[in-house]
Formats: structure tokens, C-alpha cells, sequence
């Protein structure tokens, strides 16, 4: 019995050896009524946020009372120039560095937005991971002048371990002027912890010898029967 369990009781303690930590990674909501912001209200642990930025645009006073489900209210991040066709010329920005020693994985994007009647009416995410050559998440936007979710984007992207910028574009407006404003914008995902050279050594180690203990004790079991 104890040889059964020593492989299993080893498994475990090479997964402890590399934890993860999943959840949001980092949100933005610009701040509150009077006081914009394009600094991160959140960041995970192990992670560097930059400022909310773009091609053009800033952080502008909102309302104090969300305008669509789930939204904080307060300020909003906006800019004019969406024309063009997908992905678009005109981009918001975002820069997150790991830690030494860790990885970040991205799974998912959710923001508000508001699209005049002559703005974008698609988005798209792409990220400097692949040189901005590919969508990581994309949709259509309805371009009304009211608030709504993006809702939540899947996205698959991991083993970043260098700073990586995500470009949010926005294109197909019908018109220069015509603006996008962007609230609560998050993306969630893990941060995983990478385990040092002598991490490995010493499991490698360690399941060389769960081996050897169970070979020889079905070796002594084989030579009762």
C-alpha cells in the first residue's frame, strides 16, 4: 500500500511545486466624477500594469450611476478616428510585465463602451505577442450613444514572460468624429510562478527514487507469489 501511494503523494508535490494564481489580472475603470484617471485601480501580484493610453484619446469625466449592467460609473477613457476597416488605425493601449520567474496567461476581456451614431461599430483585440498580427478576441459594437457590455471575450494566449502591450482597436465608423468611449476594462487569466533549475533537479530526484522504491517492493512481492 505505502508503494501505491508514494507515486501519487510525489504528483502532488510537483504540482505545489508550481503554483498558479488565476482570477483578474488587471482592471481599469478611469476613475471617479471629477477625477479621471488612466492609471490601473487593479493589478494581480507578480504583474506590472502601464498607464491606459492610445493613438489618441484621454480619460474624460462620466456620470456617477452606471449606464449599463455591471458598470462602475464615473470616468470613461474616449477618443474620435475610427474609420478604416478592421482591425483599424486607432488603437487604446494597455502594457503588462511579469515578474522574474513567472509566466502570464490571458483568457478572457470584458469592457463597457459607447459608440456614437457615426463610430466604430467592431473592435478587436491583438496584443505585441505576435507583433499585432491576429486577433486575440474580437466583435460588432452598437454605435447609439448608449452604454453596453462587451461581454466576456474568450481569448487564449500564454508563456508571456516579457512585457506584452494589448491593443484595443476600433474601426468601421462612418465618420472622423465619431467617438468610442471604453469603461471597465479587464482582462482575467493566471499568473504562474516558474520553478528554478534546482526546483526541477530535486524532482527529478525525488521520482527516480519513487521508481526504484516501487520496483524493488513488486520485486519482493513477485518473489512471495
Amino acid at each position: 500500500m505505502r508503494a501505491r501511494f508514494f507515486l501519487p503523494v510525489f504528483v502532488a508535490a510537483a504540482a505545489a511545486a508550481l503554483p498558479t494564481a488565476g482570477g483578474q489580472v488587471v482592471t481599469y475603470t478611469f476613475g471617479s466624477t471629477g477625477s479621471p484617471t488612466s492609471s490601473a485601480n487593479f493589478s494581480a501580484t507578480h504583474v506590472t500594469v502601464s498607464t491606459f493610453t492610445g493613438s489618441t484619446g484621454s480619460p474624460g469625466t462620466g456620470g456617477t450611476t452606471p449606464l449599463y449592467t455591471a458598470g462602475s460609473g464615473g470616468s470613461y477613457f474616449g477618443a474620435s478616428g475610427w474609420t478604416g476597416s478592421a482591425p483599424g488605425n486607432n488603437y487604446f493601449e494597455f502594457t503588462l510585465t511579469p515578474a522574474n520567474g513567472y509566466t502570464l496567461q490571458i483568457t478572457s476581456l470584458i469592457f463597457g463602451y459607447r459608440a456614437t451614431a457615426t463610430g466604430p461599430t467592431a473592435f478587436a483585440l491583438r496584443s505585441s505577442a505576435n507583433g499585432y498580427g491576429s486577433n486575440l478576441a474580437s466583435g460588432t459594437l452598437t454605435n447609439d450613444a448608449a452604454w453596453y457590455s462587451s461581454g466576456s471575450q474568450s481569448i487564449t494566449l500564454s508563456g508571456l514572460n516579457t512585457a506584452t502591450t494589448f491593443r484595443l482597436y476600433g474601426s468601421g465608423a462612418s465618420g472622423g468624429s465619431g467617438t468610442w468611449r471604453v469603461d471597465d476594462v479587464s482582462l482575467a487569466g493566471a499568473v504562474t510562478a516558474v520553478p528554478e533549475p534546482s526546483t526541477y533537479a530535486a524532482l527529478l530526484g525525488a521520482g527516480v527514487l519513487a521508481v526504484r522504491i516501487w520496483r524493488r517492493r513488486r520485486e519482493r512481492f513477485a518473489s512471495k507469489c
